[in-house]
């Protein structure tokens, strides 16, 4: 079954997924894991009556507002989280927003309501709230001023080994990290973890649309089979090409991609997707973008290795003050479970977004505001990239 559908001449993708009525129901139906299987992306109507869509939308609007550029921290000091931004400083995504300081209790209210929690059982094969540790939340946003692209990409490491790696880490692999073979060898990791997420399913992750939504753009089929030689050339950082590992020349920059299809939601419609498909996120001026993604894991019991530093993107949610916020004591525990596998970095790039680097070299303490900012603030410019507290 194929539910792709020619896009509207508006649009920009040639073809659209939309909510199909076999779809409708609760929790992990047939129907539902099927479309994962097929498509990679299933779109559930959970939600469509929620009242807490109205509640969201209007926080979403106000924190999108309140970390625009031109609004500095005055409103929200956002260098308590961490926001992405465009090239004009605009954010598009904004992770933190459960910290008490973006001052919008609703966002963890929801996390941790009734609702949401018959979801996660529905889909997670009965999963209750003493088996989880915490996970994802963020705001997919746009700013109604600058079109807006992702690269194509895949939510996974599909070279070198496989093993995920932090944000500020880069991609530090060398050419024959990029090799067919390599790659050949995590793609067969990559159909393992594909299936545990439909069959085992230790956890769910959504994008719950507070408006309507065409943002998320899909290859459809693209999770489950292996790469094109144009799919390669798209895929393929240029320091690579340049490095000299073979591909095919395919891809203008800009054309649609053979098989690139638009996921279509309405506001309280969430998307479940399979993330190592090949995607991107695309916004444009006329149209509001206002989404959570939103999502809790299994536990996997006491952990028993060494603490890693945290990814950049939510060291944020080290801050013990985001613990205490929570409104539930078994969000807490949620929250002990995730916090004692990391530690938080010692260098900016460790804690902050790139704009909040740059504003704390401008003399500004912000974020945790300890010895590491202090310093920084002080040194400007001079303060070197992964430069750490001199004793």
């Amino acid at each position: 079954m194929s539910v792709a559908s020619p896009s509207p001449s508006s649009y920009r993708a040639p073809a659209v997924i939309d909510f199909q009525p076999e779809w409708s129901g609760k929790g992990a139906t047939e129907a539902r894991l099927e479309a994962l299987r097929e498509h990679s992306v299933v779109i559930i109507d959970d939600f469509v009556d929620s009242e807490w869509i109205p509640i969201l939308r209007k926080a979403g609007r106000r924190v999108t507002e309140a970390c625009r550029p031109e609004t500095g921290y005055s409103v929200i000091d956002s260098s308590k989280g961490y926001v992405h931004r465009t090239e004009q400083d605009e954010p598009w995504a904004i992770r933190g927003i459960i910290h008490p300081a973006f001052n919008e209790p609703s966002f963890a209210e929801f996390h941790g309501s009734d609702e949401m929690l018959e979801f996660v059982a529905g889909w997670c094969n009965g999963l209750q709230p003493e088996d989880l540790t915490l996970s994802t939340i963020l705001l997919w946003c746009n700013n109604r001023k600058h079109e807006h692209k992702l690269g194509w990409h895949r939510d996974t490491t599909w070279w070198g080994t496989g093993d995920s790696r932090n944000s500020q880490a880069g991609r530090p692999d060398g050419p024959e990290a990029y090799s067919e073979e390599a790659e050949r060898a995590v793609w067969e990791k990559i159909q393992e973890r594909n299936n545990k997420q439909v069959d085992e399913r230790n956890g769910v992750g959504i994008f719950l649309a507070l408006v309507d939504d065409e943002c998320h753009e899909i290859v459809e089929g693209s999770h489950s089979r292996w790469r094109t030689p144009f799919e390669h050339d798209v895929l393929l950082p240029k320091r690579m090409k340049d490095a000299g590992v073979p591909y095919t020349p395919s891809w203008d920059g800009e054309s649609p991609l053979p098989g690139q299809t638009a996921v279509r939601l309405k506001a309280g419609q969430a998307l479940i997707r399979i993330g190592t498909n090949i995607h991107t996120g695309h916004t444009v001026t006329d149209r509001e973008r206002n989404s959570l993604a939103i999502g809790w894991s299994k536990w996997s019991g006491p952990f028993e290795g060494e603490p890693k530093v945290a990814d950049g993107r939510w060291a944020w949610q080290h801050d013990p003050a985001v613990r205490e916020a929570l409104p539930h004591e078994w969000m807490k525990t949620a929250w002990d479970r995730w916090a004692e596998t990391e530690q938080l970095g010692d260098t900016l790039e460790d804690r902050y977004a790139t704009w909040d680097i740059k504003n704390i070299k401008s003399g500004q303490v912000l974020g945790w505001r300890g010895e590491l900012e202090k310093q920084a603030a002080a040194a400007g410019e001079a303060w070197e990239e992964f430069q750490k507290v001199e004793e």
